[in-house]
């Protein structure tokens, strides 16, 4: 295990511990360059505590096992269940006048805030969660689709100017065949 993992461990444990009388273990730390993820699981369901290094902050991750590990990140939004939720799409449909009052930021202080706060919050906004229930995901998820029905998906291959009329027909190609049909294709030129 990396040192980051070992201190992102020593930092979450004393908050997040507490799962473990909900039927979760510590199954393990991720460490990568953007991130760092204490991940607890039960038998159907897990909690992902991440240090985003991208996002400036400490976020939660609402999980669904998928044949009891955790499921891939989704890219895109399709007609398929989403089975993980980022904790604040959870707040935004169950508390919304909370979101505010989430700090953000990955100082010393500012981390020990945002998790002794996120712990709290599993508590007292998602106890269902914790006994079992996957019913906060699925409000997670609801809260995600009602984003993307007012902001479709949409995906922008770039070409330049100059490119041929086929040089656009085959990167449009392309990229409807390695997309859903839910993500609307869009190419644009810049000029070089």
């Amino acid at each position: 295990m990396s040192r980051a993992a070992k201190r992102w461990e020593a930092a979450v444990k004393p908050h997040f511990d507490f799962l473990t009388g909900h039927g979760f273990r510590l199954d393990h730390v991720e460490d990568e360059w953007w991130a760092t993820t204490a991940v607890y699981l039960s038998a159907t369901l897990g909690v992902l505590v991440t240090r985003s290094v991208e996002f400036d902050r400490v976020e939660l991750t609402l999980l669904r096992l998928v044949d009891g590990k955790v499921p891939e990140p989704e890219v895109w939004l399709t007609d398929r269940r989403l089975d993980r939720v980022l904790f604040d799409n959870v707040l935004e449909a169950r508390r919304p006048d909370l979101l505010e009052q989430i700090p953000t930021g990955l100082a010393k202080e500012a981390i020990e805030d945002q998790l002794r706060l996120h712990a709290e919050l599993l508590r007292t906004i998602v106890p269902d969660f914790l006994e079992g229930s996957d019913a906060a995901v699925t409000e997670g998820e609801r809260v995600v689709r009602e984003r993307v029905d007012a902001n479709p998906q949409e995906l922008t291959i770039w070409l330049p100017a100059d490119a041929s009329e086929e040089d656009e027909a085959t990167a449009r190609a392309k990229a409807e065949r390695l997309n859903p049909p839910e993500v609307r294709i869009v190419v644009r030129r810049y000029a070089r």
